[in-house]
């Protein structure tokens, strides 16, 4: 007698990922709260510079905790949430610097272009990743496509490639010494 023993599969939390981006959550606007109110009123411009970098450098975390996900829907949120929200205040920030008085009108343009270079070269990466993403879910799919043909056997192999199978085998070379066919 033969008992088949059930397949057990395992149970997966839908949930479990997006709790614990909200607890990041709550946890980044609480640091972001702190650096901001923990300054003076005469060093918010130097606050702002803060939670922008801070930003960039949660969404740099957010990114590589995406290798340690089986789905990383959760973490690629946040990622990408904090790479604009970084840029964006970095951005505005500076831009507005001469509008209060805090940076001059050369230093902001020159803090800009600094701003911009790091957003561009940012830019050329992730198009960069993506590509070669996509470049690898190609290569999936055709190797999953190989996967599904059947395997050849021996057998067939080797009679197919056979030197007694006339068709797939070259034409013998003419005589050596002997006239051409066709001429006489």
């Amino acid at each position: 007698m033969s008992a088949s023993s059930p397949v057990l599969t395992p149970v997966r939390d839908k949930w479990s990922p997006w709790v614990l981006t909200g607890l990041f959550l709550v946890v980044a606007v609480l640091v972001f709260a702190g650096i901001y109110l923990s300054l003076p009123g005469s060093a918010h411009f130097l606050a702002l510079i803060g939670i922008g970098i801070l930003s960039l450098v949660f969404a740099l975390g957010s990114y590589l905790m995406e290798a340690m996900s089986r789905e990383p829907t959760a973490q690629r949120s946040l990622a990408w949430g904090f790479f604009g929200m970084g840029f964006a205040v970095l951005l505005l920030t500076v831009g507005l610097g001469p509008t209060y008085g805090v940076l001059g009108v050369v230093a902001a343009v020159w803090s800009l272009a600094i701003v911009v270079a790091v957003l561009v070269v940012t830019v050329g990466l992730i198009a960069w990743r993506g590509r070669a993403v996509r470049a690898t879910q190609n290569q999936q799919v055709s190797r999953a496509e190989w996967r599904q043909e059947p395997a050849p056997s021996a057998f067939s192999y080797s009679t197919a490639n056979s030197p007694s199978v006339p068709s797939t085998a070259p034409p013998p070379p003419p005589p050596a010494g002997g006239n051409p066919p066709g001429r006489s």
